[in-house]
């Protein structure tokens, strides 16, 4: 969900691994030459999904890379699919009150742009895909009373922990 820290863990989670790192969101802005803000804006939210199924086909069907995905890739089920088959997905949480912190006052977030209520429409997103992420990851790492490296080292440690079992397959849950 936006204000996890899901690009700046990712990066450090990457750094850590000696792994490629790809966000979504940037690949659709190179993509799209337009900023996220700015192709919602034009195009809406439809045309900002496709685009974004498109990344996350390509981007997971990569080996050795670190992916973070914009907050709304799990209401896609073939997103959800195609990130589970690639490798293990580890959910970023925060406690609401933190992400509004960390979100608040910022651009680029086309979902809370314009809205008399913006706090509220961030909580209410939050419940709406709080089931589907949980059913989307394998594993959780809140992110509310962490540092970034610190985040980053529980990720990289859950990651590695659910990379292989003991006959080197990947362990589902």
């Amino acid at each position: 969900f936006m204000g996890t820290g899901k690009s700046a863990v990712g990066a450090r989670c990457a750094r850590m691994l000696g792994y490629a790192f790809h966000d979504s969101d940037a690949w659709i802005e190179a993509r799209a030459g337009e900023t996220i803000p700015a192709l919602f804006a034009r195009t809406g939210e439809a045309e900002f999904r496709r685009l974004e199924r498109e990344a996350i086909a390509e981007l997971s069907a990569e080996s050795n890379v670190v992916l973070a995905t914009g907050g709304g890739a799990v209401l896609d089920p073939e997103n959800v699919a195609r990130l589970r088959a690639s490798g293990p997905v580890i959910l970023l949480t925060a406690a609401p009150e933190t992400l509004w912190r960390r979100v608040r006052g910022r651009t680029g977030r086309p979902l809370l742009t314009g809205l008399d209520d913006p706090r509220a429409r961030l909580l209410e997103l939050l419940a709406e895909r709080a089931p589907r992420y949980a059913q989307a990851a394998h594993a959780q790492v809140d992110t509310t009373r962490l540092s970034l490296h610190e985040a980053a080292c529980l990720v990289v440690a859950r990651y590695l922990q659910l990379e292989t079992s003991s006959d080197g397959t990947l362990e589902q849950e």
